[in-house]
Protein backbone atom coordinates (compact mmCIF):
# COMPACT_ATOMS: atom_id res chain seq x y z
CA UNK A 1 0.00 0.00 0.00
CA UNK A 2 1.34 3.37 -0.98
CA UNK A 3 1.85 5.81 1.84
CA UNK A 4 -0.88 8.38 2.21
CA UNK A 5 -0.19 11.75 3.77
CA UNK A 6 -2.32 10.59 6.70
CA UNK A 7 -0.09 7.52 7.22
CA UNK A 8 3.01 9.70 7.15
CA UNK A 9 1.57 12.19 9.64
CA UNK A 10 0.65 9.36 12.02
CA UNK A 11 4.29 8.23 12.05
CA UNK A 12 5.47 11.75 12.84
CA UNK A 13 2.86 12.09 15.59
CA UNK A 14 3.88 8.75 17.10
CA UNK A 15 7.26 10.35 17.67
CA UNK A 16 5.81 13.46 19.37
CA UNK A 17 2.73 15.75 19.30
CA UNK A 18 2.93 18.58 16.79
CA UNK A 19 1.12 21.45 15.10
CA UNK A 20 0.13 21.21 11.44
CA UNK A 21 2.97 23.61 10.59
CA UNK A 22 5.52 21.46 12.46
CA UNK A 23 4.25 18.37 10.63
CA UNK A 24 4.57 20.16 7.29
CA UNK A 25 8.17 21.09 8.16
CA UNK A 26 9.04 17.54 9.26
CA UNK A 27 7.62 16.22 6.00
CA UNK A 28 9.74 18.66 4.00
CA UNK A 29 12.88 17.83 6.02
CA UNK A 30 12.32 14.07 5.71
CA UNK A 31 11.33 13.84 2.04
CA UNK A 32 13.09 16.87 0.58
CA UNK A 33 11.99 19.93 -1.39
CA UNK A 34 10.61 17.87 -4.29
CA UNK A 35 7.93 16.37 -2.03
CA UNK A 36 6.75 19.47 -0.12
CA UNK A 37 3.05 19.41 0.79
CA UNK A 38 0.90 22.46 1.38
CA UNK A 39 -0.40 23.33 4.83
CA UNK A 40 -4.00 22.92 3.62
CA UNK A 41 -3.29 19.29 2.68
CA UNK A 42 -1.71 18.68 6.09
CA UNK A 43 -4.72 20.17 7.91
CA UNK A 44 -7.16 18.18 5.74
CA UNK A 45 -5.25 14.94 6.38
CA UNK A 46 -5.20 15.65 10.14
CA UNK A 47 -8.95 16.31 10.09
CA UNK A 48 -9.53 12.97 8.31
CA UNK A 49 -7.34 11.17 10.84
CA UNK A 50 -9.21 12.86 13.69
CA UNK A 51 -12.57 11.69 12.27
CA UNK A 52 -11.13 8.16 12.06
CA UNK A 53 -10.16 8.36 15.72
CA UNK A 54 -6.41 8.25 15.07
CA UNK A 55 -5.57 11.83 16.11
CA UNK A 56 -6.86 14.14 18.83
CA UNK A 57 -6.10 17.75 19.71
CA UNK A 58 -4.23 18.20 22.98
CA UNK A 59 -6.39 19.69 25.72
CA UNK A 60 -6.20 23.47 25.84
CA UNK A 61 -3.93 23.74 22.80
CA UNK A 62 -6.67 24.93 20.43
CA UNK A 63 -7.67 27.85 22.68
CA UNK A 64 -4.17 29.32 22.93
CA UNK A 65 -2.24 29.37 19.68
CA UNK A 66 -2.01 26.73 16.99
CA UNK A 67 -3.73 23.37 17.36
CA UNK A 68 -1.37 20.70 18.68
CA UNK A 69 -2.28 17.16 17.65
CA UNK A 70 -1.41 13.90 19.36
CA UNK A 71 -1.89 10.27 18.44
CA UNK A 72 -4.63 8.17 20.00
CA UNK A 73 -4.12 4.51 20.87
CA UNK A 74 -5.97 3.60 17.66
CA UNK A 75 -3.67 5.93 15.70
CA UNK A 76 -0.59 4.35 17.26
CA UNK A 77 -1.88 0.89 16.29
CA UNK A 78 -2.62 2.10 12.76
CA UNK A 79 0.81 3.68 12.20
CA UNK A 80 2.68 0.64 13.58
CA UNK A 81 0.63 -1.74 11.43
CA UNK A 82 1.28 0.34 8.32
CA UNK A 83 5.02 0.58 8.97
CA UNK A 84 5.62 -3.04 9.96
CA UNK A 85 3.20 -4.90 7.67
CA UNK A 86 5.31 -4.70 4.53
CA UNK A 87 3.25 -5.76 1.50
CA UNK A 88 4.43 -8.54 -0.82
CA UNK A 89 4.37 -6.15 -3.79
CA UNK A 90 6.57 -3.27 -2.68
CA UNK A 91 7.59 -0.42 -4.97
CA UNK A 92 10.89 1.41 -4.66
CA UNK A 93 8.96 4.56 -3.67
CA UNK A 94 7.27 2.65 -0.82
CA UNK A 95 10.64 1.38 0.39
CA UNK A 96 12.01 4.91 0.37
CA UNK A 97 8.97 6.30 2.23
CA UNK A 98 9.16 3.64 4.96
CA UNK A 99 12.93 3.89 5.40
CA UNK A 100 13.04 7.69 5.54
CA UNK A 101 10.12 7.81 7.97
CA UNK A 102 11.59 5.23 10.30
CA UNK A 103 14.96 6.94 10.14
CA UNK A 104 13.43 10.30 11.04
CA UNK A 105 10.69 9.38 13.49
CA UNK A 106 10.98 5.95 15.14
CA UNK A 107 13.05 4.01 17.62
CA UNK A 108 15.96 1.83 16.52
CA UNK A 109 14.01 -1.44 16.83
CA UNK A 110 11.25 -0.21 14.51
CA UNK A 111 13.82 1.08 12.02
CA UNK A 112 15.56 -2.32 11.94
CA UNK A 113 12.22 -4.17 11.66
CA UNK A 114 11.22 -2.07 8.65
CA UNK A 115 14.60 -2.63 6.99
CA UNK A 116 14.30 -6.38 7.60
CA UNK A 117 10.72 -6.42 6.28
CA UNK A 118 11.70 -4.56 3.10
CA UNK A 119 14.67 -6.88 2.52
CA UNK A 120 12.47 -9.94 3.07
CA UNK A 121 10.20 -8.74 0.27
CA UNK A 122 12.90 -7.46 -2.11
CA UNK A 123 15.51 -10.25 -1.91
CA UNK A 124 13.27 -12.93 -3.50
CA UNK A 125 12.45 -10.52 -6.35
CA UNK A 126 16.06 -10.54 -7.54
CA UNK A 127 16.48 -12.79 -10.56
CA UNK A 128 20.27 -12.58 -10.87
CA UNK A 129 20.11 -12.93 -14.65
CA UNK A 130 23.36 -13.72 -16.46
CA UNK A 131 24.48 -11.09 -18.95
CA UNK A 132 23.94 -11.99 -22.59
CA UNK A 133 25.97 -10.84 -25.57
CA UNK A 134 22.79 -10.33 -27.56
CA UNK A 135 19.79 -8.89 -25.72
CA UNK A 136 16.29 -7.71 -26.39
CA UNK A 137 14.60 -4.68 -24.86
CA UNK A 138 12.53 -6.84 -22.46
CA UNK A 139 15.65 -8.72 -21.30
CA UNK A 140 17.59 -5.47 -20.86
CA UNK A 141 14.68 -4.07 -18.84
CA UNK A 142 14.67 -7.20 -16.65
CA UNK A 143 18.44 -6.83 -16.10
CA UNK A 144 17.90 -3.19 -15.16
CA UNK A 145 15.18 -4.09 -12.64
CA UNK A 146 17.44 -6.75 -11.13
CA UNK A 147 20.34 -4.31 -10.85
CA UNK A 148 18.16 -1.65 -9.20
CA UNK A 149 16.71 -4.18 -6.74
CA UNK A 150 20.19 -5.48 -5.90
CA UNK A 151 21.42 -1.94 -5.29
CA UNK A 152 18.38 -1.14 -3.17
CA UNK A 153 19.00 -4.26 -1.03
CA UNK A 154 22.66 -3.28 -0.62
CA UNK A 155 21.63 0.23 0.43
CA UNK A 156 19.16 -1.14 3.01
CA UNK A 157 21.76 -3.50 4.50
CA UNK A 158 24.25 -0.61 4.71
CA UNK A 159 21.73 1.67 6.46
CA UNK A 160 20.87 -1.03 9.00
CA UNK A 161 24.49 -1.17 10.08
CA UNK A 162 24.91 2.57 10.67
CA UNK A 163 24.03 4.86 13.56
CA UNK A 164 21.20 7.27 12.84
CA UNK A 165 21.40 10.86 14.09
CA UNK A 166 18.50 10.20 16.46
CA UNK A 167 20.28 7.14 17.91
CA UNK A 168 23.30 9.26 18.85
CA UNK A 169 21.22 11.94 20.59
Amino acid sequence: MTATLGDILLVFLADRPATPHELQQRHATTFGPEQVVGINRVVAALNRQEKLGHVRPLDGAARRGPRVCALTDAGRDRQRAWLLDVPDRLTRAEVLDRVLLTMAATDRATFEAVIAGCLAVLEPQRRRRPARARVSAPYALAEYEDAVTATLCEWLRDLAGRTRERDAA
